[in-house]
């Protein structure tokens, strides 16, 4: 199982920035991808403000679990052989959810439908998200770290040509889509 302590910037933005900003990038492609969230029936995780999902992506299912821990979020990933809840019956996964004593009747919560096209840099990667839950679709650019460097300061560098000074102004990908239920 893979583990690493998730450390990125993102920020929504209109689907005029967006597609202003991709331009800069014409090589990168978009490839879909979709998230079945995963939570207990008493949203155990939800309140514990982590997230775990299935998500598939190239004939691919793969298991995240993220929790906050104090250097950041916490990220476990595992291939998994659907997406079901049937998967988490996974020797690795049952002994991961147990050691953070995520435990309960586990159901499907939410799906998240994302168009992702990624621009790889020695040091992150620049995501750029169209994603569809709930009858919404929202304009996300994400700069997920690769190595640790001065991110904030490249990721304003990268959204100037737009005329967009990085903010947090939006959540998690499931919390968005768990709110807007």
């Amino acid at each position: 199982m893979k583990k690493n302590i998730e450390k990125e910037y993102k920020i929504l933005v209109t689907k005029e920035q967006f597609y202003s900003l991709l331009e800069r990038y014409p090589n990168i492609t978009f490839e879909s991808q979709t998230n079945y969230y995963i939570d207990t029936e008493n949203q155990m995780l939800r309140a514990m403000q982590g997230a775990m999902r299935i998500r598939h992506i190239n004939n691919q299912y793969i298991f995240t679990l993220k929790l906050p821990s104090e250097k950041g979020l916490l990220e476990f990933e595992k291939e998994v052989a659907s997406a079901s809840l049937e998967s988490l019956e996974d020797e690795k996964i049952k002994n991961l959810l147990e050691q953070y004593h995520i435990d309960g009747n586990f159901q499907f919560t939410t799906k998240l439908h994302t168009q992702r096209a990624i621009h790889r840099t020695p040091y992150a990667e620049l995501c750029f998200d169209i994603s569809t839950y709930n009858q919404i679709t929202d304009y996300e650019i994400e700069y997920e770290y690769l190595c640790e460097h001065d991110g904030l300061q490249a990721f304003q560098d990268i959204l100037k040509p737009i005329q967009v000074i990085y903010t947090k102004n939006c959540d998690s990908k499931i919390k968005r889509a768990l709110d807007s239920l």
